[in-house]
């Protein structure tokens, strides 16, 4: 297992995290691992090795850095690449809608959910057409930038107000 570290850590620094599989594949070693959790568990009790995290999926365990990835983070590519998006998108959303802050909709541009822009115009749709997801909510500034925000924590009011403030508004 500590032949593939580096391979794990050069995986996170690009936003990527693996199965022990895929791992050895990249590495082109013939090993077996025949129980992920139990060699995961002898890895990290050595300390140089304790930055390795092992997060399990519906299907398959997948390994990553936290010198590079962030648990949220990882919980976030797990749900993409488990055909999860609308679920992770919508637990992003009110994380964010928790703490009184809209989610602006080119976040879902960028890494783990790499959206195209015609895939964000048709979001606030998909939102609506399911009941799970009633609760998101999609309010566009007046400079043209959407944002996603959970009705169980902001008001739709308020987050008009939010995608219209100017953090700069009062700066001299």
């Amino acid at each position: 297992m500590e032949s593939l570290v580096d391979f794990i850590r050069l995986l996170s620094q690009h936003g990527r995290l693996a199965t022990a599989n895929q791992l050895i594949a990249i590495a082109g070693l013939e090993l077996e691992i025949s129980d992920v959790n139990t060699e995961y568990q002898q890895l990290i009790e050595d300390e140089k090795y304790q930055d390795i995290l092992l997060i399990q999926g519906e299907l398959d365990s997948y390994f990553y850095s936290d010198r590079y990835i962030v648990n949220s983070y990882a919980q976030q590519w797990l749900g993409v690449n488990e055909d999860k998006l609308n679920a992770t998108m919508a637990e992003y959303i009110r994380r964010y809608s928790a703490l009184g802050e809209l989610v602006p909709e080119d976040n879902f541009i960028h890494a783990p959910y790499n959206l195209a822009q015609a895939d964000l115009k048709t979001l606030p749709q998909q939102f609506i057409a399911i009941a799970e997801f009633a609760d998101i909510g999609y309010q566009q500034g007046d400079n043209g930038i959407g944002h996603y925000f959970s009705t169980e924590s902001i008001k739709p009011s308020y987050a008009k107000v939010l995608a219209n403030h100017d953090p700069f508004e009062w700066s001299v």
